[in-house]
């Protein structure tokens, strides 16, 4: 892996865990400013937003992944890290996919769901990547 895909990944990776994080917090623990006002808090959209503008450059991040790191990893039997790698990858396809779902879902029970799933799924991939055996990235070889 490249030295600039490993800070792309670093960097899309920890914006889009905090900015979901920071959303979440703002959306069910933050009360708003005014209480007669059935809108959350005057920052929440901000949040929201920056989520998904970020979404797509840990999307791509995650393509880099798979193709220069987790495929090479995996191809040459390398252990270390293979247990959280693997989760990840496992994790991140329903994640992506509830991401989407909750921008075009309709119906609110369908919607909710979707939120949930991918706030928990959030979750479990910000702290298998927290987990995850980090190295230092290589001179630019390609694996």
């Amino acid at each position: 892996m490249r030295r600039w895909e490993a800070w792309w990944n670093h960097a899309a990776l920890a914006a889009i865990s905090v900015t979901g994080l920071l959303y979440g917090i703002f959306k069910y623990w933050v009360p708003s400013p005014d209480p007669e006002s059935r809108a959350g808090h005057p920052l929440q959209p901000l949040w929201l937003k920056s989520h998904v503008l970020i979404a797509p450059f840990a999307v791509f991040g995650v393509a880099l992944l798979l193709r220069r790191h987790a495929l090479a990893r995996i191809r040459s039997g390398e252990k270390n890290g293979r247990r959280t790698g693997v989760a990840m990858l496992w994790i991140f396809a329903p994640l992506a996919l509830t991401g989407y779902l909750i921008q075009v879902l309709v119906a609110s029970g369908p919607t909710h769901a979707a939120g949930y799933a991918h706030a928990a799924l959030g979750v479990l991939f910000a702290l298998g990547y927290a987990v995850h055996p980090k190295r230092r990235a290589d001179t630019g070889t390609d694996e």
